[in-house]
Formats: C-alpha cells, sequence, structure tokens
C-alpha cells in the first residue's frame, strides 16, 4: 500500500452511507437487552442505553477524525463495548464496529496491534462477566474479524479513488500545458514574421518620407496597412479556433463523465462557429440537461444527436429512464431561461424517459 497517500477522515471521504446504514445492525445489541430486561434495575437499563449511545457518538465522531487522533476512539470505543458488556451481553454488535475503523486508518502492520486489542477485548469481557458462551463469544468473533478486513478493503478503495483523482489532475495539466505551448508556437509562427515585415516596412517608409520620396512611402504605409488586416484576420481566426477547441473538449469530458457514472453513451455533440455567448450558454445548458440525468434518472443509457447547417442548429439529448418531473424544476427553469435568451426553441418531454430538444436558427453564429 501506498505509504505517501495519508488516510482521510472517512465521513469526508466517502458517501453517508458508511457512516449511517452499517449503524442500523447495532439494533442486535437489544435483542439480547431484551430477554433479560425484566431481572434488571432501572439504573441499569439506564445505564445500559447511555452507554449505547455514547458508543453510537463516539463512533460517528470516529469518523470524521483523522489518523493522529483515532487511537484514542479506538481505546474509548472498547471501553465503553468491555464495560457495557457488564450489564448487557449485546455489546457482541458493538466490537466489530471498532475493528472497522482500526483496518480503516491503520495498515497492517499498525493495525493488527489494535485488532488484537480488541479481540482480548471480548475475551476478557467473556471472563470477567461470566459469558464463555458461544452465543457472545462466537457472535462477537465471526463479525470482528471480517469488519477489520472490511475496513482494509474500504482504504484500499479510496486510495485507488485518489489515485485515480490525482492520474486525472496530472493529466489535466498536462493537457494545459501542451496547449499552452501550441498557442505559444501558433502565435509565433503567425505574428513573428508579419511583426517583422512591417517594422521593416514601417522604417524604410519613414527613410523615403525623410528623402523626400512622398509616393513610396506612402506605398509601404499601404503595404502595412493590407499586411495589419490580413494579420488581424488570420488572428481571429485562430482565436475561434481556439474557442471551438476549448467547448467541443469540455463536451467531450461531458461524455466521459456520464459514462464514468454508468451510463451507456451514443452519438456526440459538435459545435463550431458560434459566438462566445452562446458558447458559453450552450455549454451550461448541455451541463444542466446531464447533471439532471446524473441525478434523477433511472435509466443507464443517453443519446446525444447534433445537427448544424445553415445557420440552424438543433440538438437532441436523450435518456431511457423514468424521472419525477418535479425534480427537474429548477434546472429546467434555467435551461428555458438561457435558451430564450439566445433566441431558441426548447421542448422537454419527461413522459417516456427524458428528453430534451434545442433549436436554433440565427444569433448565435459568428457573422
Amino acid at each position: 500500500m501506498n505509504q505517501s497517500y495519508q488516510v482521510a477522515p472517512l465521513f469526508t471521504g466517502y458517501n453517508n452511507f458508511y457512516l449511517w446504514i452499517p449503524l442500523l445492525f447495532t439494533g442486535f445489541y437489544f435483542f439480547p437487552l431484551s430477554m433479560i430486561w425484566p431481572h434488571l434495575s432501572s439504573l441499569e437499563i439506564i445505564v445500559s442505553f447511555i452507554a449505547y449511545f455514547a458508543f453510537i457518538a463516539g463512533y460517528i465522531w470516529a469518523q470524521k477524525c483523522t489518523q493522529q487522533t483515532i487511537r484514542y476512539y479506538i481505546l474509548g470505543l472498547t471501553a465503553i463495548s468491555v464495560a457495557a458488556t457488564a450489564i448487557n451481553p449485546g455489546t457482541c454488535a458493538l466490537f466489530p464496529y471498532v475493528a472497522f475503523l482500526v483496518g480503516y486508518y491503520y495498515s497492517y502492520k499498525r493495525g493488527f496491534p489494535w485488532l488484537l486489542l480488541i479481540l482480548v477485548g471480548i475475551g476478557f469481557s467473556a471472563w470477567a462477566f461470566n459469558l464463555i458462551e458461544l452465543y457472545f463469544l462466537l457472535p462477537s468473533y465471526i463479525a470482528t474479524i471480517p469488519n477489520y478486513f472490511f475496513g482494509v478493503m474500504t482504504r484500499a478503495k479510496l486510495q485507488q479513488e485518489h489515485e485515480k483523482e490525482q492520474s486525472q489532475l496530472h493529466n489535466e495539466q498536462l493537457a494545459t500545458i501542451a496547449e499552452r505551448e501550441r498557442i505559444a508556437r501558433d502565435l509565433h509562427d503567425l505574428l513573428g514574421h508579419t511583426l517583422s515585415s512591417i517594422v521593416l516596412k514601417a522604417e524604410l517608409a519613414s527613410k523615403l518620407g525623410k528623402a523626400g520620396k512622398v509616393d513610396s512611402a506612402l506605398d509601404e504605409i499601404e503595404q502595412v496597412a493590407q499586411i495589419s488586416r490580413t494579420t488581424l484576420s488570420e488572428v481571429r481566426a485562430a482565436v475561434s479556433g481556439y474557442k471551438t477547441k476549448n467547448i467541443n473538449a469540455e463536451l467531450i469530458k461531458i461524455k466521459s463523465l456520464l459514462t464514468d457514472k454508468g451510463f451507456s453513451v451514443d452519438g456526440s455533440i459538435s459545435l463550431s462557429g458560434l459566438t462566445a455567448k452562446a458558447e458559453s450558454a450552450l455549454l451550461l445548458i448541455i451541463k444542466e440537461a446531464t447533471t439532471n440525468i446524473i441525478k434523477h434518472s433511472q435509466g443507464k443509457n443517453v443519446y446525444f444527436d447534433c445537427i448544424q447547417q445553415d445557420n440552424k442548429l438543433n440538438i437532441e439529448i436523450m435518456n431511457d429512464g423514468q424521472t419525477n418531473p418535479t425534480s427537474f424544476g429548477n434546472g429546467l427553469t434555467g435551461i428555458q431561461e438561457r435558451v430564450a435568451e439566445l433566441g431558441g426553441q426548447v421542448n422537454i418531454k419527461q413522459d417516456k424517459g427524458f428528453a430534451i430538444s434545442l433549436e436554433f436558427n440565427q444569433g448565435i453564429f459568428q457573422s
């Protein structure tokens, strides 16, 4: 395992499933308690409940702490489990949660002594409180040891996701550097020779003017003007090309995001010759539509279609999953407002899956 990876608090490193759902199994704590309830005093019952809620609070806070402070929680939770066994043998449902924290926060080498401590704590509880019975020892050991390895696997999965994110970030940084170098190279090739020519012709026009050769000087100045106009046109074309590449790169990222989320994606969207305002608005519209599909759709197939010709643009995004019509309220309102600002039309269907159609005629294309 890569030792350079710093274990993040589990609550921030994973979704809330790993915080709340597994706690349902702590309900087994109350099963033995319900059977011995008539034999307990009111004080013992109260203490048993206090111990349970103290354990739950400690477990939740342990998932938010760092690797440097987790040992205090492990010791405290183990102590609560051992002490509560004096009243309720249902603590066999609590020890496994401590083992999970050990497996997640520590490597095998550092975690094994802590796991051994928990196992010894279970054995000590059975011996000290006359619970040398299979109904206590067997569930405790059977649940504790696998839960330790479950914590190890959770840590490994988070590490893989962390390394994947770092790899993607590194690739994006390399792509950004390569793009900057390409732009610098293109601008050098485009402007280097041209600006040198303008400087030389301007100096020549100045010398001709001082020598009284006005007609020749004016001719050189006219050539300077012509070169400048040509260069300006080339720069505008180059900038337009960069914008087109950037928006299409973003569209590719959107498609990749859908694929990463488990959707099967067919078709694609490619845009060119749009104004900067149109590019920005369309990108936001497409992002909003795909974000809603990811969040609310129950389907697994997404289809893109784009037709751009004769100053007309039609975009269609479809998904086969049933959605709740009310779940798209704010998102659809934003889409409709942006389409209206561009002078286009939008048609949204949510009866059989989700489909959004965008249609634009003029006003979004560069003149």
